[in-house]
């Protein structure tokens, strides 16, 4: 298979050249598939070839277009934030040998001879979000980069007729990869940056008859506590939820479930290094806790112990750590050949994930090795206490972390960010005690009601490094 996103494109602009493939929300302009080729090939006559250059995103046209010109020009492409400090900047130039590509606007009438790419090239570099550290940068070939929405469109059974709403930036792998399922189906991706004016995503949803809508658990909250009633007015025209890049609690399933009856509702489980490995149709199904789903189209997913032999049966109590096999992975981590091998091995990318596969084929996730928290005898699943927590009623989210202890190693540490009314810690503890073994529950001197939970940019994950900071210093407890 030598199919890119490149090659994809190019035969939608000369198959469905009037259909429109990106429409950008906050200025209504729309693209064709040919006028959206041309201005790649545009753009690529004045790229030079063989560079790593830096785009500060935007979610506009002008910035994808710059992207995949990059590409088209034999060039690699290095996303970063738009609020990337000057600073930072150069950091990056001088990491990735790279320079700054300024938009341009005005292009030359002429546009390069493309020429198919080989696609074990590599096509970009994605910076990691660094939730546990310093960010890398994840060099994607352009067959991982095809087979990564190539998975997103397998599993949703994506037409050219689906219309996808984007509230994501493209500086990330999963808002690319949204994108990317789209224009290799033919499809139309709505793009816009205003992910939290729930007012602007609504309008837009109603306005280009949005029939697919691809979020972070960061915006399915906020949307569950503040736009529940746009969301149940545009019900009757969505065909799919799309929820990645972070664990969606088991609490907002099922509002979402019980609110949508009638929507296809997945999560995706995957990272920068191995791109949409599994996906979960989970408005299918009677619930199942910390479930993933399957395999996709391109990945295979196998536990490893800790010697790193396969573990060929493994159940919840005994899981290994979680190994994806495939043509969605890396090529490694810039200029990192010792990092690279510590998780790159015999053709599969080792995750920090544990997890098993359970009774009925399907892949559970247990949390983070880094994660785990080893009290005395017993290892405690931070997932785990915070699906209980998360079912209480009022708690809007929460996170657990290991806290240092004298006697027993580490304890769970429990943060929790409340909706209105909270109930007292010892109240909050007798709930838990119906809910987790005795060891899993938290003291009430290491809960922590906060206003809000660090979260990075663009993805929303919560960083928990820095509550982990924050317990050390005890600051802003």
């Amino acid at each position: 298979m030598n199919e890119t996103i490149l090659s994809k494109l190019k035969y939608f602009a000369e198959t469905t050249p009037n259909k429109i493939c990106l429409i950008n929300a906050a200025t209504d302009e729309k693209i064709s598939y040919k006028e959206f080729w041309s201005r790649i090939l545009r753009y690529a006559k004045i790229i030079e070839p063989n560079k790593n250059y830096i785009l500060q995103t935007r979610q506009t046209i002008e910035h994808l277009i710059a992207f995949y010109a990059v590409q088209a020009a034999g060039s690699i492409a290095i996303p970063v934030e738009a609020t990337t400090t000057e600073e930072k900047l150069m950091d990056f130039e001088k990491k990735f040998k790279a320079e700054i590509l300024p938009l341009k606007y005005n292009l030359p009438d002429d546009e390069i001879k493309f020429t198919e790419i080989d696609s074990e090239k590599i096509s970009c570099i994605i910076c990691t979000t660094g939730t546990t550290g310093q960010s890398k940068g994840v060099m994607s070939s352009f067959r991982c980069r095809f087979c990564g929405a190539d998975n997103v469109k397998y599993s949703y059974e994506i037409t050219s007729e689906d219309i996808a709403l984007v509230p994501q930036v493209f500086s990330h792998s999963g808002g690319l990869r949204r994108v990317e399922a789209m224009l290799i189906s033919g499809a139309t991706a709505v793009i816009m940056n205003a992910a939290m004016l729930f007012g602007n995503v609504f309008g837009a949803i109603k306005k280009y008859h949005c029939n697919i809508l691809q979020f972070v658990p960061a915006q399915i909250a906020q949307i569950l506590k503040r736009a529940k009633k746009m969301l149940i007015e545009v019900s009757s025209q969505l065909r799919i939820i799309s929820v990645g890049s972070a664990v969606i609690p088991e609490s907002d399933k099922e509002e979402l479930r019980k609110l949508l009856p009638n929507v296809r509702l997945f999560n995706d489980f995957g990272s920068t290094e191995a791109i949409g490995s599994a996906y979960f149709e989970w408005s299918a199904f009677e619930p199942k806790e910390n479930c993933v789903g399957s395999e996709s189209l391109h990945s295979k997913i196998v536990f490893l112990d800790d010697n790193g032999n396969l573990i060929e049966n493994t159940s919840r109590d005994c899981s290994g750590t979680i190994a994806v096999e495939g043509e969605n992975l890396m090529s490694g981590y810039f200029n990192e050949p010792k990092l690279t091998n510590e998780v790159m091995q015999n053709g599969r990318f080792i995750s920090s994930d544990l997890g098993y596969r359970g009774d009925d084929g399907m892949i559970y996730i247990l949390g983070r090795k880094d994660d785990m928290i080893v009290s005395g005898a017993n290892k405690i699943s931070p997932i785990e206490i915070e699906n209980a927590v998360s079912e209480i009623d009022n708690v809007r989210e929460c996170a657990v972390v290991p806290k240092k202890d004298k006697i027993m190693g580490q304890m769970p540490a429990l943060f929790i960010v409340w909706n209105k009314n909270f109930i007292p810690v010892d109240e909050l503890t007798k709930i838990l005690s119906k809910k987790l073994d005795k060891f899993k529950i938290p003291r009430a001197e290491n809960i922590f009601y906060v206003k809000s939970l660090p979260r990075t940019q663009g993805t929303g994950k919560i960083i928990k490094r820095e509550l982990i900071e924050r317990l050390e210093s005890d600051e802003n407890l």
